[in-house]
């Protein structure tokens, strides 16, 4: 972006111009300056001559040497030069006229200067537009190299991120088939399980008929058994005579029914024993098939995860 010109620049110019014995101008300004428009420079000018070092050296009074526009001919350019040689030459009075004449002659240029100066200040704005937008493309390219500089350690990151997830999922497929692995344990155990299960369910329902059929037995034995011991009771006092002669049965009797309470009795907590083992063999399976049903969930999860991955791959 170009630097502002400053009114102390134009100052010190002037300064050194009015030193070399000619009168600053806004043309011989901006050919020292080098810079700046003719209307910046004409306003500092202005002030300058208000000023008091320039009153102190009379500069109004200084010999412009006037540099002509590039639009005027070059006959008008050694006239006026001419007449500044002749100028020269005469006395304070007759210079003084050649003055009023060369003000009179500055006034009827004076259109064509301030074209020049309107063409000079619509070409200093371009400039400074042209290098505002130079400036704004400078800027967007340092940004946009700065995002690009940003990108490509974004990529980097990515590509890092990108061999660490490859290794992640090497692990993981690794992981699944460790899992698949135990799953076809587990299901082989299972299965030896449900079989375990269903050998127990068939003997347990073998020894129920057959504790059932047993304790039928019992009961009708145990029936039989008290109907006689009714029907002794029942003709003891007909028997009275007798009694000694089936003292011996009727004691045998007791005895016979005595270990039928006994057997009955075993046979009760047998079936309650086998009734308990089933109910563990079946708490067994239950837990086994929740921790097969588990598993096949965990699978399903990390096969849910490996498809993606997968999928990503291919495209």
């Amino acid at each position: 972006m170009a630097v502002k010109l400053a009114e102390e620049e134009v100052h010190i110019a002037c300064a050194e111009i009015a030193a070399q014995g000619e009168r600053p101008t806004s043309l011989n300004l901006l050919d020292k300056i080098g810079r700046g428009s003719l209307t910046t420079i004409t306003k500092y000018l202005n002030s300058w001559n208000a000023s008091d070092e320039a009153q102190a050296i009379d500069a109004e009074s200084l010999p412009a040497v006037v540099q002509l526009p590039s639009e005027l001919s070059k006959e008008g350019e050694d006239l006026l030069k001419k007449m500044w040689n002749v100028a020269k030459n005469i006395t304070d009075n007759e210079l003084d006229i050649q003055r009023e004449a060369l003000k009179q002659a500055e006034i009827a240029n004076q259109s064509k200067v301030e074209e020049a100066f309107k063409f000079s200040e619509a070409q200093s704005m371009k400039i400074e537009r042209l290098e505002e937008d130079f400036m704004s493309m400078k800027n967007q390219l340092d940004a946009e190299f700065t995002e690009h500089k940003k990108t490509e350690s974004k990529l980097n990151g990515a590509e890092k991120e990108n061999v660490a997830l490859t290794k992640d999922n090497e692990q993981l497929q690794n992981e699944i088939q460790g899992l698949k692995n135990k799953t076809l344990s587990l299901e082989e155990s299972n299965k030896a399980v449900t079989k375990n299960k269903q050998a127990l369910q068939e003997n347990y329902s073998k020894e129920i008929k057959a504790k059932d059929a047993e304790i039928r037995t019992l009961e009708i034995e145990l029936s039989k058994v008290n109907e006689k011991l009714s029907s002794s009771v029942t003709t003891n006092n007909k028997l009275i005579t007798d009694l000694n002669d089936k003292t011996e049965k009727l004691s045998s009797s007791a005895v016979e029914l005595e270990k039928l309470n006994i057997h009955y009795e075993t046979v009760t907590k047998e079936f309650k024993t086998i009734k308990t083992d089933f109910k563990k063999a079946n708490e067994k399976a239950s837990d086994a098939e929740k921790l097969v049903a588990k598993l096949e969930g965990k699978l399903e999860v990390y096969e849910s995860l490996e498809k993606p991955k997968k999928g990503t791959k291919s495209d």
